[in-house]
C-alpha cells in the first residue's frame, strides 16, 4: 500500500454526548498532534447535519448515546458515506458489540480507558484508518484512469498475473482473441493462446518479464484464438501494475489472420 504523507491534515468529527470528554479528546488530539482537527457532536443527528457539510475525513463515535446509538449511526453514515472512515470509540465495549460493528462497516474499535495514553492509540487509529482509505481511493482513481485510456484503445492489450493468468482484457483483445465477453477469458493461460511452435520462447519472454521486471523487445507470434484460429501479430511485453499486483502487460499489434478454424 502506498505510503501517505502523515503531515497532510485529517479533520475528524468526534461524537459524544459527555461535553466534557469531547473537548478534552479535541484538546488532547489537536496538541499533541498538528495534523489533526477535531470537531464535535453531542449526539448522532447533529453529527448526520455536519457531514452533510462534507470535508471531514473520519468519524469518531461513541456507542452509548440518546437517541441513535453509536451502530444506528453507523448504518446511517454507511447509507451515505460509505467510503468514510468511522471509528467506535467507546466505554461500553462487548464481543457482540464489536461483532455488530464489524458487520455494519466499521474501519475500527476502541475501547475508551482511563488514562491519557489512549489518545495516542486513537491519534494512530484515525491516522491509519484515513491513510488506508486515501490510499484506496487513489488506487481506485489511477484504475479508472487506465481503464479509460486502454478499454476503448483499438490495439489489444492483455494483462497477465504471476501464473499466467488473464487478469484483464480490453474490447479490443476480446475481439481479438474471438471470446464472446471478456469473462470468457477468465482463467485462461498465456501458454494456451500462443501456438506450439512459439509457446516455449513465449514462456521465456513472460519470466524475465518478472523475474527482471523489464521489457521484452516486440516479437511475431503465432497466436491460437479461442475459436482455434491462428493469428499473427507482433506481440510487446512490459511489466506493470494492476489492482495491487505486478503483472505482465501485452500489447499486440500488426494483427493478420493466417490460418482459419
Amino acid at each position: 500500500m502506498m505510503q501517505w504523507d502523515r503531515s497532510e491534515p485529517i479533520t475528524v468529527l468526534h461524537v459524544d454526548d459527555e461535553p466534557g470528554l469531547c473537548d478534552l479528546v479535541a484538546s488532547f488530539l489537536e496538541r499533541e498532534h498538528k495534523w489533526l482537527s477535531v470537531e464535535t457532536a453531542p449526539d448522532a443527528e447533529t453529527a448526520l447535519e455536519r457531514l452533510h457539510a462534507g470535508d471531514i475525513d473520519c468519524v469518531v463515535s461513541d456507542y452509548d448515546m440518546p437517541g441513535l446509538d453509536g451502530l444506528d449511526f453507523l448504518r446511517d453514515v454507511r447509507m451515505e458515506h460509505p467510503d468514510l472512515p468511522f471509528i467506535l470509540y467507546t466505554g461500553k465495549g462487548s464481543e457482540e458489540i464489536a461483532s455488530e460493528a464489524i458487520s455494519a462497516g466499521v474501519d475500527d474499535y476502541l475501547q475508551k480507558e482511563t488514562h491519557t495514553e489512549q489518545y495516542t492509540v486513537l491519534a494512530n487509529r484515525i491516522r491509519n484508518v484515513v491513510e488506508r482509505r486515501r490510499a484506496q481511493s487513489a488506487a481506485a482513481a489511477a484504475d479508472r484512469r487506465y481503464h479509460n485510456l486502454v478499454d476503448t484503445s483499438p490495439v489489444p492489450i492483455l494483462l497477465f498475473d504471476r501464473d499466467a493468468v488473464v487478469v484483464y482484457a480490453n474490447d479490443a483483445a476480446v475481439g481479438f482473441l474471438d471470446a464472446n465477453t471478456r469473462e470468457a477469458l477468465d482463467d485462461v493461460r498465456m501458454p494456451d493462446l500462443v501456438d506450439d511452435v512459439h509457446r516455449e520462447q513465449a514462456l521465456r519472454r513472460f519470466e524475465t518479464v518478472f523475474e527482471a521486471d523489464d521489457s521484452v523487445p516486440e516479437v511475431e507470434f503465432r497466436i491460437r484464438t479461442l475459436k482455434d484460429r491462428i493469428k499473427r501479430a507482433v506481440v510487446a511485453t512490459a511489466p506493470g501494475t494492476y489492482r495491487g499486483q505486478r503483472v505482465a502487460q501485452a500489447v499486440a499489434k500488426r494483427v493478420e489472420v493466417i490460418e482459419d478454424s
